[in-house]
């Protein structure tokens, strides 16, 4: 091969890399590095007691899941990353989601230090008169600093609230600080979780009764004692003073227990759906709003335990109440019909972490490939060549048995909400693309597969970061369809799919010509257009009938079968406009540049009915819609293929004119 060919593969792949490179930057965004803030004095909890701690059963979103998966959920909105990362006494410490909620509720003079707020623009913390000297424009902070701000913070939400109620919309940077709000809603529910009763009400050799010990022992006999203590309220004495001191230890541990908002206690009576959580009711029952209620007062007993085993026994003694409570716990969920049976199964899924681990499978294959290219016809290139095969089919496999396993523990078809068409895409095109490199051999499509298995893994953690909610969490009410669900759902997301797998192919048409790459075999040019061709009929064929499948449940669900919502327009533009390309191309009215170059406008098309439309915030089809921040990444997706078409276009132009030259001049 000559220096030449294999600088204009070297162009080729950069190009690509570059293509990938811009997608990836814009959806991820950008890191906040700095240097690590210094808590002295930390140290690490027992592996033993982290393990246990995270098993523990959680209601959260709908569903009973590990701790460990609501933490790493709870951390990722706070702080857009599963992990911390500190100096103690001059040495680097990094923790995950469980040790963070263990800081937060036994240690958080800790916690409160480390900087786990992520405050997109400054500005927000201008609105509250909190100083952001020697910090980026977006930058975290911690509890200790917005903590002094609290006040501020409460009266500009309630202002913001005033606003929304007047019907007037937000800006920015007012949304970014009612994320804000919630997030130290969030982190004040974790921190105060176990406060009223993480210490006894008094000693064990105390002459008080051993139940009145004990802060669950006064709230269960409230009614009877809190007469006794009003009367004591009127009397003098030494004895008096003491009780009083006791009325106001209550009345503090009362006004701390308002913020907690976990349910980790499974109700008595098995037909209640919803776990307990604390909220307001002990404040309301203890000034006699509400009534008794034996599930909450179970709850609180069983908190006491696990605190005060931390608080009197250390790690050692909250390991041991952790595991009693654990076991308790199992009898109840097993006998409400074995919810929570599948937790282990869920942090077996989260330490395999199939879709981070099948990146390294397509990166490396990818790399083979591009060595590979540079002299296929050698014996080198047939060992990259059966090396990438491996790989390939290694990170299909891993992909393969993330969707199957979320699937099972969802209990419904692998494509729900916006996030699950993320590897379900990636696994179809890995699939089609292998399928077509079987039947091809010409080394094209495996290097497609892998450059899109490598972006739809990176999306799809891009995305679940972003978010910092759980998306197996449970479906809303029209969703809840299984049928459905793995008919029209699964049908339009192959659709999708195939435009996005199509538009790859001509974006490798496009950058071939320009890097003059297979200009000497114009067999590459004629095979790599009828794929596209083949591959505009794959998406015209599981487009309509995905829409169809789509308007037949609308009609049932919502009594319509067509109602123009965006979605839905989305679906018919990728139907209207592949039905364009084919009979333009049949018609003779574009050739080989032009169904290229209509490929690509598929693209975005299909972007835009896949993704965008999600950001529109109208619509029938809410449960997709998400924040504003990924469309930053959506037009910068349009820009670059839009950028791309003009280099289409001014090619087709050019070598158009330079072919009308060459034909000789009629006499």
């Amino acid at each position: 091969m000559t220096s030449g060919k294999i600088g204009r593969w070297v162009g080729f792949v950069f190009a690509l890399l570059v293509a990938a490179s811009m997608l990836l930057y814009t959806a991820k965004d950008s890191m906040i590095r700095r240097a690590p803030v210094e808590i002295d004095g930390y140290t690490q909890w027992d592996p033993d007691l982290v393990e246990a701690f995270g098993s523990m059963a959680v209601q959260d979103g709908g569903r009973v899941k590990p701790l460990s998966t609501w933490a790493g959920f709870e951390l990722l909105a706070l702080n857009g990353k599963r992990s911390i990362k500190f100096k103690s006494d001059g040495k680097s410490v990094k923790i995950g989601p469980t040790e963070w909620v263990l800081d937060m509720m036994f240690r958080d003079e800790f916690a409160n230090k480390m900087e786990v707020f992520q405050v997109e623009d400054a500005n927000v913390l201008d609105m509250i008169g909190m100083s952001h000297e020697g910090k980026k424009r977006r930058d975290r902070y911690s509890y200790l600093e917005i903590g002094e701000h609290l006040h501020e913070v409460d009266r500009l939400r309630n202002e913001l609230a005033e606003k929304r109620q007047k019907g007037q919309e937000l800006d920015l940077v007012e949304d970014q600080f009612l994320g804000l709000y919630s997030n130290i809603q969030s982190y004040v529910s974790m921190s105060s979780h176990f406060n009223p009763v993480k210490n006894r009400m008094a000693d064990e050799g105390s002459p008080l009764a051993p139940e009145l010990q004990l802060f669950s022992g006064w709230v269960e006999k409230w009614p009877q004692l809190s007469q006794f203590l009003s009367s004591a309220a009127q009397q003098e004495g030494a004895e008096m003073d003491g009780l009083r001191r006791v009325t106001n230890m209550i009345a503090t541990r009362i006004g701390e227990s308002v913020y907690s908002d976990i349910a980790m206690m499974p109700p008595s009576d098995p037909e209640q759906k919803s776990w307990p959580k604390r909220q307001g009711w002990l404040s309301h029952y203890m000034q006699f709003k509400t009534g008794p209620d034996a599930d909450q007062i179970t709850y609180l007993k069983e908190m006491e335990k696990l605190a005060l085993g931390y608080t009197y026994d250390g790690e050692k003694g909250l390991l041991k109440e952790v595991n009693a409570y654990k076991g308790r716990v199992a009898e109840k969920m097993k006998a409400r019909g074995g919810e929570g049976d599948k937790i282990k199964s869920e942090i077996m899924m989260y330490k395999l972490d199939y879709f981070y681990r099948s990146l390294t499978p397509f990166v490396l294959g990818f790399l083979v490939v591009a060595f590979g290219w540079i002299a296929p016809a050698t014996r080198w290139g047939r060992v990259c060549n059966r090396i990438a095969w491996v790989l390939l089919v290694y990170g299909f496999i891993l992909v393969t048995l993330g969707i199957v396993h979320r699937s099972i523990l969802m209990e419904r078809p692998p494509v729900g909400n916006l996030y699950d068409t993320i590897p379900f895409i990636t696994a179809v095109v890995i699939l089609v693309l292998g399928f077509m490199e079987w039947l091809t051999k010409r080394r094209v499509c495996i290097g497609l597969a892998f450059f899109f298995a490598t972006l739809g893994m990176f999306l799809a953690m891009w995305y679940e970061e972003s978010k910092g909610v759980d998306p197996m969490n449970p479906l809303i009410a029209v969703l809840r369809s299984n049928f459905w669900l793995a008919t029209h759902v699964i049908t339009i997301t192959i659709g999708y799919a195939g435009g996005l797998l199509t538009a790859g192919i001509s974006h490798v048409y496009i950058f071939s010509r320009l890097f003059k790459i297979g200009d000497d075999d114009k067999s590459f040019s004629r095979f790599l257009t009828r794929v596209v061709y083949g591959g505009v009929c794959f998406t015209l064929f599981f487009s309509l009938v995905g829409t169809i499948l789509g308007g037949v449940w609308a009609n049932d669900s919502w009594g319509r079968f067509w109602g123009w919502d965006p979605k839905e327009n989305g679906a018919l533009i990728i139907v209207l406009w592949t039905l364009v390309i084919l009979h333009a191309r049949m018609a003779g009215y574009i050739r080989d540049w032009g169904i290229h170059i209509c490929s690509i406008l598929l693209a975005i098309m299909v972007t835009f009915s896949w993704w965008h439309v999600n950001f529109l915030s109208i619509g029938l089809h809410n449960y997709g819609f998400t924040g504003g921040s990924g469309l930053k990444a959506i037009w910068s997706f349009y820009t670059l293929e839009a950028l791309v078409v003009f280099v289409g276009l001014y090619m087709a132009l050019t070598q158009g004119k330079s072919k009308k030259a060459a034909l000789p001049e009629k006499a």
